[in-house]
C-alpha cells in the first residue's frame, strides 16, 4: 500500500512538472513572440528611417547639384565680367599709349580713335589698325569698321610680315635696336629680293642664305602664289609708275600697304616713314622718341655748322650727280639730296635748275665754283678713282673738286641703310664739307667714300 501511494504521488508530481513545463514553455514562446514583434517593429521603423534618410540624401544631392549649377553660373558671370574688365582695360591702355605725329612726310597719315589707328598709305589706302587683344571683341571691331570703311583691317602687333625693299628692312632693324625688341627673327617671313643685289647687312644676308628669311622673288615680279601660301598679315611694298605689283597683290586679297619713302623730298621726311612701320608693331611711342632724338641731333649739327660757317659765302658749293648713257642725272632742287646738302652746310651748285635738268655745258660753265663733287653711285657700279672718272667723263676734268681731289661716291651701305640713319648722312656730309671741323675730328665716313 505504501508503495502504491508513493507511485501515485510520483505520477502526480510528474504530471505537475509537465504542466508547469508546458506553462513555462508557453510563457517563453509568448515572450519570444513579443520580442520578435518588437524586432519587426524596430526593423519597420529602421526601414522607414532609411527611407526618410534616403529622401533627405536625394534632396541634398539635388540641392548640391543646384548649388553647383549656381556656382558654375556665377563663375561664368565672373569670367564674363573679367573679360569685360580686361577688354575695358585694354581699351584704356591702347587709348592712352603714346601717339606718333607726322611732321615732315607728305605721303602718309596716322590718326587715332580710342584704341584704333587709322593709317593712310602712299596709295591713299585707308588701313584700320586694331589691337590684337581686342580682335575677339566683335562689337568693337564692327563699330570701327562701319565708322571708317577701311581697305584693310589689320590686328596689331603684326606677326607675319613680308617686305619689299632694303630700306624697309633697315628701318625695321633700327626699330629693333632702339626699342630693344626682336622683329626680324619673330615676325618677318621674308623679302622680295630675287637675288638682284648684294646685301651689306650681315644679319640679313646670313638669314637669307640659310633660308630663315624667304626670298619671294624680285620686287618687280614677286612670286604671288608663294606670298599667298605664306598667309601674311602684312605685306609692305613700294610703287612706281607702270608697276602692276600693287594691283596684283591687292587683287589677290592680300593685306598690302604702300611705303613710298623714296618719294619724299626731305631727309627727315624719308626717315619719318619709320613711324609708319612702327605703328604696325605697336611701337608708336618708341618711334616717336627715336625720331625726336634724331631730329635733335641734326639740329645740333646744324648749329655747329652754322657756327663754323655763319654766312652763305663761307659754305662750299656742292654738285651731286651721276652719268648714265650719256645723260647727267642731277638732283632736283626740291629733293632730299638738296635738303641734306643744305642741312650739312653746303650750297647746291644747280639750285636754280628745275627738275635737275643739267647739261654738260652747264657743268663746265660752273666747274670753277664746285668745291665738292658727290658722284652718286658706288665703286661697284661706277669709277674707282678720280683718274677713272676723268677718263670716262672728260667734261668733269676741269671741275675744281676733281682738280683738288674732293670727289666722293656712295659707300655700299648707302642705299640699304642710309635712309634709316639720316643723322649719320649729315655727319658724313659735314665732315666732307668741313674736314677740319673740331666736333667731328674722330668721325669716320659711314655712307660715303673718297675717290683717290
Amino acid at each position: 500500500m505504501a508503495s502504491q501511494r508513493i507511485l501515485g504521488l510520483g505520477v502526480i508530481a510528474a504530471i505537475l512538472i509537465s504542466i508547469f513545463s508546458a506553462i513555462y514553455t508557453a510563457m517563453l514562446l509568448n515572450e519570444a513572440r513579443e520580442n520578435i514583434n518588437r524586432i519587426n517593429n524596430n526593423i519597420n521603423n529602421l526601414s522607414e528611417n532609411i527611407l526618410r534618410i534616403s529622401a533627405l540624401a536625394s534632396g541634398a544631392i539635388s540641392s548640391i547639384e543646384t548649388l553647383n549649377s549656381s556656382i558654375r553660373s556665377i563663375e561664368r558671370g565672373i569670367s564674363s565680367i573679367n573679360n569685360t574688365v580686361s577688354s575695358l582695360g585694354e581699351l584704356v591702355r591702347a587709348s592712352t599709349e603714346p601717339h606718333v605725329s607726322v611732321k615732315y612726310a607728305r605721303l602718309f597719315q596716322i590718326a587715332y580713335d580710342g584704341p584704333a589707328k587709322i593709317v593712310r598709305d602712299a596709295e591713299g589706302q585707308k588701313i584700320l589698325l586694331i589691337p590684337r587683344t581686342l580682335s575677339a571683341q566683335k562689337d568693337i571691331v564692327s563699330l570701327y569698321t562701319s565708322r571708317y570703311a577701311p581697305d584693310h583691317v589689320i590686328y596689331t602687333p603684326v606677326e607675319r610680315v613680308i617686305l619689299m625693299s632694303a630700306t624697309q628692312v633697315s628701318m625695321i632693324l633700327r626699330l629693333e635696336d632702339e626699342c630693344r625688341v626682336n622683329i626680324v627673327n619673330t615676325s618677318i617671313l621674308g623679302i622680295m629680293w630675287g637675288k638682284q643685289y648684294t646685301w651689306y647687312v650681315p644679319k640679313i644676308s646670313d638669314m637669307l642664305d640659310k633660308g630663315v628669311l624667304r626670298d619671294y622673288g624680285p620686287a618687280d615680279n614677286p612670286n604671288v602664289e608663294m606670298i599667298i601660301a605664306s598667309k601674311p598679315d602684312l605685306v609692305v611694298i613700294y610703287t612706281y609708275a607702270g608697276s602692276p605689283v600693287f594691283r596684283t597683290l591687292k587683287g589677290s586679297g592680300l593685306p598690302v600697304v604702300v611705303d613710298n619713302e623714296y618719294l619724299e623730298n626731305s631727309l627727315l621726311g624719308r626717315f619719318e616713314w619709320i613711324k609708319f612701320l612702327a605703328v604696325f608693331f605697336n611701337l608708336d611711342g618708341c618711334a616717336e622718341s627715336l625720331f625726336a632724338r634724331v631730329e635733335s641731333t641734326i639740329d645740333g649739327l646744324r648749329q655747329l655748322i652754322s657756327n663754323r660757317a655763319p654766312v652763305e659765302s663761307l659754305r662750299p658749293v656742292v654738285a651731286w650727280f651721276s652719268v648714265f648713257g650719256g645723260r647727267i642725272y642731277a638732283s632736283s632742287p626740291a629733293s632730299y639730296v638738296v635738303d641734306a646738302i643744305t642741312m650739312a652746310g653746303g650750297r647746291y651748285a644747280f639750285i636754280d635748275i628745275p627738275y635737275g635738268s643739267v647739261s654738260q655745258e652747264l657743268v663746265v660753265s660752273r666747274s670753277q665754283y664746285i668745291d665738292v663733287l658727290i658722284y652718286s653711285t658706288s665703286k661697284e657700279y661706277g669709277p674707282k678713282s678720280i683718274e677713272e672718272l676723268a677718263k670716262a667723263l672728260s667734261f668733269v676734268k676741269d671741275i675744281k673738286a676733281v682738280r683738288e681731289g674732293r670727289v666722293y661716291v656712295f659707300a655700299p651701305t648707302y642705299w640699304q641703310l642710309g635712309t634709316a640713319y639720316p643723322e649719320d648722312i649729315i655727319r658724313d656730309l659735314a665732315k666732307i664739307f668741313y674736314p677740319d671741323i673740331q666736333n667731328l675730328a674722330g668721325w669716320v665716313l659711314r655712307f660715303f667714300e673718297k675717290l683717290s
